[in-house]
C-alpha cells in the first residue's frame, strides 16, 4: 500500500499476509511501524497485518489538531474505515496500547480483540523526561539518554540500545514530547469495565516504563490473564521477537477459531 488516504490525512501502512483476521499494529511514543518489523512475517502466517505510522511519525505526514490519545484513536478509526476492514484485532505497544484501549471505548464495533504489549490503563511519565525534552539541546540529550536506558532490560543486546539511542536522537523532539505529554494525560481506568472484547496483556519482567504491576492492573481491569516475558524490558518486539510473536500467534489463532465457531 504504502500511503492510505483517510479523512484525517494520509497514513503510511506496511501490509503483510493474505488471510486470517485483520490485525492493526500501533507503535509507541516516538516510534514507527518499523518497531514491528521483526514480527510482521510471523504474524502474517495467522492474520492480515497492517502496521501503521501514526500521523507525524515515520513516513506519515503530520495531521491537523492536537496530539492526544483520543485523536490518535480517531486516526486509527479513519484508517480502519478507509481500508474497509471488518472488526479488527488491534495490537498496541505502550502508547499504542493506550490508543487501542481508547478505540475499544470509542468505536467498539471496530475492535474484535486487543493485544496490549508493555502498556497500561494509566500512562504516567516521569516529570524529568517531560522537562528535559522541553529544554535546550543538552537537556534533550540527557532526557533521551534516560529514556533509552529505561526502554531495555539489562540483558538486552547492547546493539539494540545503541540503535535506539540513534533513532530517538534523530526524532523531532517536539513529536516525542507531545507523545509523552499525551501519555501522561491518559487515564482509562474508570472505563476498563466497559471494554468487552477479548484481550491479551503482555509485559516484560524488566519493564521500567510500564512495570509488571501496571500490566497486572490492566489485565485485572479487563478480566484477562497477565502474561509475563522473563528478562525482557519495555521493547519485547525488539528484545525477544520470536517469543512475543509465538504468544501473539497462539492467541490470534485461538481468537479466530472462537469467532469462526460463533
Amino acid at each position: 500500500m504504502p500511503l492510505v488516504t483517510t479523512t484525517i490525512g494520509a497514513l503510511f501502512v506496511m501490509r503483510r499476509g493474505q488471510s486470517g483476521p485483520p490485525l492493526v499494529c500501533i507503535h509507541g511514543a516516538g516510534g514507527s511501524a518499523r518497531h514491528w518489523g521483526l514480527l510482521l512475517e510471523p504474524l502474517a502466517a495467522v492474520a492480515q497485518v497492517y502496521a501503521v505510522d501514526l500521523p507525524g511519525h515515520g513516513r506519515s505526514p503530520a495531521a491537523d489538531g492536537p496530539i492526544t490519545i483520543a485523536h490518535y484513536a480517531q486516526a486509527i478509526s479513519a484508517l480502519h474505515t478507509a481500508l474497509g476492514l471488518p472488526p479488527a484485532i488491534v495490537l498496541g505497544h505502550s502508547m499504542g496500547g493506550a490508543i487501542a484501549l481508547q478505540l475499544a471505548v470509542d468505536a467498539p464495533q471496530m475492535v474484535a480483540g486487543l493485544g496490549l504489549v508493555g502498556s497500561a490503563a494509566r500512562l504516567r511519565v516521569a516529570p524529568a523526561l517531560l522537562t528535559g525534552l522541553a529544554g535546550d539541546a543538552t537537556a534533550r540529550h540527557e532526557a533521551i539518554t534516560m529514556l533509552v536506558h529505561w526502554l531495555f532490560s539489562p540483558a538486552a543486546d547492547p546493539a539494540l540500545i545503541a540503535e535506539a539511542a540513534a533513532e530517538y536522537a534523530a526524532l523531532d523532539p517536539a513529536i516525542l514530547l507531545a507523545d509523552l505529554q499525551a501519555c501522561d494525560g491518559f487515564d482509562l481506568r474508570p472505563q476498563l469495565a466497559a471494554i468487552r472484547c477479548p484481550a491479551l496483556v503482555v509485559t516484560g519482567t524488566d519493564d521500567k516504563l510500564t512495570p509488571p504491576k501496571l500490566g497486572a492492573e490492566l489485565a485485572a481491569g479487563l478480566g484477562v490473564a497477565h502474561h509475563l516475558l522473563a528478562n525482557v524490558g519495555h521493547m519485547p518486539m525488539l528484545e525477544t521477537p520470536s517469543q512475543l510473536s509465538q504468544r501473539l500467534r497462539s492467541w490470534i489463532k485461538a481468537l479466530a477459531e472462537e469467532e469462526s465457531l460463533a
